[in-house]
C-alpha cells in the first residue's frame, strides 16, 4: 500500500460507512475496531473521516439506519488524498411525525465513544444502555453527554425477572422508569410449549404471562419475533406495549427499533411515558401507522354493542410486501402497501393491530387500539386458556416463592367468567 494514499469520507452528517476491496476485505480508519453488519459488510461510523487504503478498486457505501437508503460508488484511489462525498437519501422522517425510534437493550460491552458514534451514525433517537444480561430492563437516570434534541442515551438498571415485585415497580415508575423484558424468546414461539422451552433457565420473557396479568411490566419483547404470543397476551385482557427485541449483537445497534409517539420534545421521560401508554410500534425497517376512528396505538375506545369504527393502516419503506389489520378474532383486512382500511362492527370487546409482512414474516407490529364494549375489555376464551396452559408449564420450571404465578392464575380464571 502506497504511503499517504487515503480516502476522505464526507456526507455532511454522521453515517455508517463501508469500504471494501474486490476480495471482500474491509478497510477502517486508524484505531477503529473491525466490525461487520448483517450483510457481512465492514462498517464504522462518523463523518469527514480519513483512512489509508490500497491502490485497488474499492467500493464505498454510506448508510444511516432504517430511515435512510444507501449511497454507493466504486473507484480506484489516486496517490494522496481522494475525497468521496456520499449522502444516503432519507426514506421517511419519523421524528417529523412525532415518532422516535429506540434500541432498548444495548449492552455496556463497548466503549462509550463507540456507542455515541453508532447512535448518531445510525440516527437512532433513543439508546438504553444495560449492564449484564438480566431480563427485566428498568430504565431511569441522566442523559449521557452525547445526547441532544433528537438523540437521547441513558444507562438503565436491570433486575432478575424473578425479583421484580409490585412495590419496586411502583417506586421505579414514580421515578419515570420504563419496565419490560430485555431478552425475547428464542426460536419459533406459537404454542405454550415453545414459549416455555424457548427461553433461558432462570429469567426471560417466559414470565411475561405472569407480569402482564399483574401489571408489573409495561411492554412485551419482541412483538415482531414473537407476534403470535404477543397477540395471545393482549387477547387475554393484558395491556402491554409492543416493543422490539435486540439485534445489536448481530450488527449495528438499532437494527430492530421501538418507535414511540411522543408528545412535545424528546426526552427520556417523554419517550418512556409514550411506551408505557402503548403509543408504539416495533419494526425492522418499515414505518407503520395505525388509526381507528382517528385514534392511534395505545388508545382505548369505549363502544356500544354493534357500534361501527373504521381502521386504517399505512406503511412506508422497505420490507413491507403486505399490510394486515388484525383483531382478537383474526384478520379484518389485508393488502399490498401502502394503505389498507376496513370497517368493524364491535359486537364484543376486541382490539385492532396493524402488521407489516415481508415473505410472510412480520417486519413491523403496532400496539393495539383497544375497543371496549360497555367498558368491558377483550378477554377471549381461547387466549385466556392459552395463557393458563402457559402458566401450567411455567410452574414446572419456576419456583413460585412469592406466589406470583398463582396470583396470575386467579386473574386469568376471573377473566374466563
Amino acid at each position: 500500500m502506497a504511503a499517504g494514499q487515503t480516502l476522505r469520507l464526507r456526507a455532511g452528517f454522521p453515517c455508517r460507512w463501508s469500504v471494501w476491496t474486490e476480495d471482500g476485505r474491509g478497510w477502517y480508519p486508524a484505531g477503529t475496531s473491525p466490525a461487520r453488519d448483517l450483510d457481512g459488510l465492514p462498517y464504522f461510523h462518523g463523518d469527514d473521516m480519513v483512512l489509508e487504503v490500497p491502490a485497488q478498486r474499492l467500493t464505498v457505501r454510506a448508510a444511516r439506519g432504517m430511515e435512510y437508503g444507501h449511497a454507493q460508488t466504486t473507484l480506484t484511489p489516486d496517490t494522496g488524498e481522494t475525497l468521496v462525498e456520499l449522502s444516503p437519501a432519507r426514506i421517511y422522517d419519523a421524528a417529523a411525525r412525532g415518532w422516535y425510534g429506540g434500541d432498548l437493550q444495548v449492552h455496556l460491552n463497548r466503549p462509550p465513544q463507540w456507542v455515541a458514534d453508532s447512535q448518531h451514525g445510525e440516527d437512532l433517537h433513543v439508546v438504553n444502555l444495560l449492564a449484564g444480561e438480566d431480563t427485566a430492563a428498568l430504565w431511569t437516570g441522566r442523559d449521557l453527554p452525547w445526547s441532544d434534541a433528537t438523540h437521547v442515551a441513558q444507562v438503565g438498571l436491570a433486575h432478575d425477572a424473578l425479583t421484580v415485585c409490585r412495590d419496586s415497580v411502583d417506586k421505579l415508575r414514580q421515578r419515570g422508569a420504563l419496565i419490560g423484558y430485555a431478552n425475547a424468546f428464542r426460536g419459533p414461539v406459537e404454542t405454550p410449549e415453545q414459549l416455555v422451552a424457548g427461553g433461558y433457565p432462570v429469567y426471560d420473557a417466559r414470565m411475561s404471562v405472569v407480569d402482564a396479568a399483574l401489571g408489573l411490566v409495561d411492554s412485551f419483547s419482541s412483538a415482531i419475533g414473537s407476534a403470535r404470543a404477543y397477540r395471545r397476551l393482549i387477547g387475554a385482557g393484558n395491556r402491554v406495549a409492543a416493543v422490539a427485541g435486540t439485534s445489536q449483537r448481530l450488527g449495528p445497534i438499532g437494527g430492530e427499533r421501538t418507535y414511540a409517539h411522543v408528545d412535545g420534545p424528546l426526552t427520556a421521560e417523554s419517550y418512556a411515558r409514550a411506551v408505557r401508554q402503548g403509543r408504539t410500534f416495533a419494526t425492522t425497517g418499515p414505518f407503520l401507522e395505525l388509526a381507528v376512528d382517528g385514534q392511534g396505538p395505545g388508545a382505548t375506545i369505549n363502544l356500544k354493542p354493534g357500534e361501527r369504527v373504521r381502521a386504517t393502516a399505512r406503511v412506508i419503506g422497505p420490507q413491507a410486501e403486505r399490510i394486515r389489520l388484525l383483531t382478537a378474532d383474526g384478520e379484518l383486512a389485508s393488502g399490498p402497501p401502502h394503505e389498507v382500511s376496513a370497517e368493524l362492527h364491535a359486537d364484543r370487546p376486541t382490539y385492532v393491530v396493524a402488521v407489516a409482512e415481508d415473505s410472510g414474516l412480520p417486519t413491523a407490529h403496532t400496539s393495539p387500539v383497544y375497543l371496549d364494549v360497555e367498558h368491558r375489555r377483550a378477554a377471549r376464551k381461547d387466549d385466556v386458556t392459552f395463557c393458563l396452559r402457559w402458566l401450567d408449564l411455567l410452574e414446572r420450571v419456576v419456583e413460585d416463592h412469592d406466589g406470583r404465578v398463582k396470583e396470575a392464575r386467579r386473574v386469568y380464571q376471573s377473566r374466563l367468567a
